[in-house]
């Protein structure tokens, strides 16, 4: 008889017990305390004498000291930062070319093609000792929001090594940016070729904060840091940054935009030999001379990822009380031949911009006749035309001059 209890009640009474005791430390532990424990091995420090005042970085891979130049951009109180795209180009008339050139202004662009939303705040969350009332301006191209976001070639990119170690070991960024960079390196872990000590402890956090339900990736991610160690304590070395911040003296040239912009733009129409779209004569015999007009999505404002992106960014810059503004780019309309398809998101971007007190120069048009000719030097990018238009606003934005 006491075979049969023993067997029936104590046994099972047992093994539930043992099953109730591993599930607590694999599960109900992370919930209690979902932050990543960080042991920094040791602190980089990375230092050095700001020498950029002009010009641009594609991304701060391109020589040894652009990360330093970077920071030391965003901790200046005389430097402005610009944020774009595959607009940056090498033309003379670039906001970071032409007013340092004219005017001695410091203005530093960051970017080349793919640098979106979530590229931009990596970088920025890097800074985040020293982006606090940065002066910056964010060049919104809406052919972003026409793709699934940033993409993994383009976050191993831009997010450098340096930035993610700095990024998981702040711990004054809230925990949402982390859980947020997270959730996309484990929604893309596949497409990457490995990935880091800090990607991992991203994902992490990601995953620790999944609350609702038991996942599959969550016991796996338990079960190795119970029982080996080696994940939820990751060893990450910190970067920090010591910058030697140095100035220009700015001049009091006076430019008169209007004319000069005018000029720029009678100047390219006038070259235009071979299209009557307003496209300059070899971007549009290279690619455009055998295609058809192009027809526009309609991005989903509650799905699209640039857009999801691109909100948290605007979170972000408005908890650091950033002097930040923004250039919404145009999309040739002769080309496009829907562009009102974007009216819903240009108006959502200003809605959000407005309800912040944030400035933003809106250059998007949804029709031919509103389209400025000249202002794009293909159906997406800034012409000379154009840039003079940005020139003008920003000098008057953050120098005070008209």
């Amino acid at each position: 008889m006491l075979k049969k209890i023993g067997l029936f009640h104590i046994v099972p009474f047992l093994l539930a017990s043992l099953i109730f005791v591993f599930l607590y430390h694999l599960f109900i532990s992370d919930i209690i305390d979902n932050h990543v424990n960080i042991k920094p091995l040791k602190t980089t420090e990375i230092s050095g004498k700001q020498e950029v005042h002009a010009g641009k970085y594609g991304n701060l891979s391109e020589v040894d000291h652009a990360e330093l130049e970077f920071i030391a951009s965003i901790k200046s109180k005389n430097q402005l930062t610009l944020m774009g795209s595959s607009e940056f180009t090498y033309s003379k008339f670039t906001t970071y070319k032409y007013l340092p050139a004219k005017k001695n202004y410091q203005v530093l662009g960051i970017g080349h093609a793919h640098h979106q939303s979530l590229s931009m705040l990596i970088e920025l969350l890097a800074a985040h000792p020293e982006n606090l009332n940065t002066k910056i301006v964010f060049f919104i191209s809406p052919d972003w929001f026409n793709t699934e976001g940033t993409n993994s070639k383009a976050f191993v990119e831009y997010a450098r090594p340096n930035f993610l170690n700095r990024i998981i070991n702040d711990s004054t960024i809230s925990l949402e940016y982390k859980e947020y960079l997270g959730q996309y390196i484990d929604s893309r872990l596949n497409e990457f070729d490995g990935v880091s000590k800090s990607m991992t402890s991203f994902m992490k956090i990601f995953i620790d904060n999944q609350t609702n339900y038991i996942s599959l990736k969550k016991l796996k991610q338990n079960i190795k840091d119970n029982f080996k160690g080696t994940i939820s304590k990751p060893i990450i070395e910190n970067i920090n940054y010591k910058l030697n911040i140095t100035n220009t003296i700015k001049n009091s040239t006076f430019l008169n935009y209007d004319s000069i912009a005018k000029a720029l733009q009678l100047k390219f129409i006038s070259n235009i030999q071979s299209n009557s779209i307003y496209v300059n004569d070899n971007y549009y015999n290279k690619y455009l001379s055998n295609k058809k007009e192009s027809i526009l999505n309609q991005p989903n404002l509650k799905t699209n990822e640039e857009y999801l992106d691109f909100k948290l960014l605007l979170k972000y810059v408005i908890e650091r009380k950033m002097e930040a503004s923004f250039i919404i780019l145009p999309l040739n309309p002769y080309y496009y031949k829907n562009t009102e398809v974007f009216l819903p998101l240009i108006d959502s971007i200003k809605l959000n911009l407005e309800k912040h007190d944030l400035p933003y120069y809106n250059l998007y048009v949804s029709d031919t006749l509103s389209y400025d000719p000249g202002i794009l030097n293909d159906v997406m990018h800034f012409g000379d035309y154009g840039w003079m238009k940005v020139n003008k606003y920003i000098d008057s934005l953050y120098y005070g001059n008209h």
